[in-house]
C-alpha cells in the first residue's frame, strides 16, 4: 500500500512486551547481542562445548530458546529453536529488541553460487539482495539490504586470523528455496553474489528501521551449479566449521561496543558497495 512506511504499525514488539509484562512473563537477563542459530546440530555442539543456560521467561511456551552463554556476562545469547526464514526470524528479533537486545548475528549454512567457493568455505555477508518479502514492510523497495559496516568488519577481521579460506561479499536472501532458477543463478553470479539463503536482507533491514546492529557469516552447506543441486548440509566438515566460527564470532560479541547508529534518524557509515 502507498505510503505504507510512513504510518505507524499496530502491533509491535514494545506491545508483545507489555502484554508480556501484564501476563508475568519477565526474563531475568537479556543479552545485548545475539546469535541467531537455525541448525539443531549447531546448537547441540555448543551445549556440549561451553556453558550454556536457557534464559527463562520470554519463549517459555514455545519451542523457541534463547540461550545464555557462559563468561560472556550475560552480553551474548544464542536465539535456536525457532525455524527458518525471514517471517520468523524478524517476528523474534523485534520482541527481542523491545526487551533490549542491540545486536544480531547470523550464524548459518548458505548456498554457495559463486564459482571459487567450496562446502566448508566462511563467507562474511555485506549486504543482500531483498528477494523475500518481510523486507519491504519495513522499508521502501531497494535492490539491497545492507550489514553494519563496523561490526561486519570486525567480524571479518577476527575470522580471517581463523580461517584460511574467507570471503567477504553480496548474498541473495529468497524465500523459496525451491523455486531458484538458473537463470537467476547466471544473473546474480555475474554480479559477484556469493551465496543465497533466507534471512539475510529482512534482518539487515530489520536493523536498519528499529537502529540496531547486524551481520551475517556464512558456511557453504551447498552448491547451486547450472548442472543442478550440489548438497553437504549433513558433512562432518560443515558442522565443524560452524562450530569453529561460532568461537571468535562470540568473542567479537563479547567485546564489541554496542554503537547503534540511530537508523533512521540519521544515516549510518557508508555501506559496502
Amino acid at each position: 500500500m502507498k505510503g505504507k512506511h510512513s504510518e505507524s504499525p499496530i502491533i509491535s514488539g514494545k506491545d508483545e512486551l507489555k502484554y508480556a509484562k501484564k501476563v508475568g512473563i519477565t526474563p531475568k537477563i537479556m543479552p545485548q547481542s545475539v546469535i541467531l542459530c537455525y541448525s539443531k546440530r549447531l546448537i547441540d555442539q555448543i551445549q556440549n562445548i561451553h556453558q550454556v543456560s536457557v534464559i527463562p521467561g520470554i519463549f517459555d511456551n514455545v519451542g523457541t530458546k534463547l540461550y545464555s552463554i557462559g563468561g560472556t556476562d550475560d552480553k551474548v545469547g544464542i536465539l535456536a529453536g525457532f525455524g527458518v526464514g525471514a517471517p520468523t526470524t524478524v517476528m523474534h528479533m523485534e520482541e527481542l529488541i523491545a526487551w533490549g537486545a542491540k545486536r544480531f548475528v547470523i550464524l548459518g549454512m548458505a548456498g554457495g553460487i559463486n564459482q571459487k567457493l567450496n562446502p566448508g568455505d566462511v563467507v562474511v555477508c555485506t549486504k543482500s539482495i531483498r528477494d523475500e518479502g518481510t523486507s519491504h514492510h519495513y522499508v521502501k523497495n531497494a535492490k539491497y539490504a545492507f550489514a553494519t559496516k563496523d561490526l561486519t568488519d570486525a567480524l571479518f577481521v577476527s575470522l580471517s586470523k581463523e580461517f584460511k579460506r574467507l570471503c567477504k561479499g553480496s548474498s541473495w536472501t529468497i524465500d523459496a528455496p525451491y523455486r531458484e532458477t538458473v537463470k537467476e543463478l547466471i544473473h546474480y553470479r555475474s554480479e559477484d553474489v556469493m551465496t543465497v539463503e533466507m534471512e539475510a536482507s529482512a534482518v539487515f533491514a530489520v536493523g536498519q528501521v528499529l537502529g540496531v546492529e547486524t551481520s551475517a557469516v556464512f558456511v557453504i552447506s551447498d552448491l547451486l551449479t547450472e548442472k543442478g543441486w550440489k548438497p553437504s548440509m549433513h558433512s562432518s566438515s560443515v558442522l565443524s566449521k560452524l562450530v569453529a566460527v561460532f568461537e571468535p564470532t562470540k568473542n567479537i560479541l563479547k567485546s564489541t561496543t554496542i554503537q547503534c547508529f540511530g537508523w533512521p534518524l540519521k544515516p549510518p557509515t557508508l555501506p559496502f558497495g
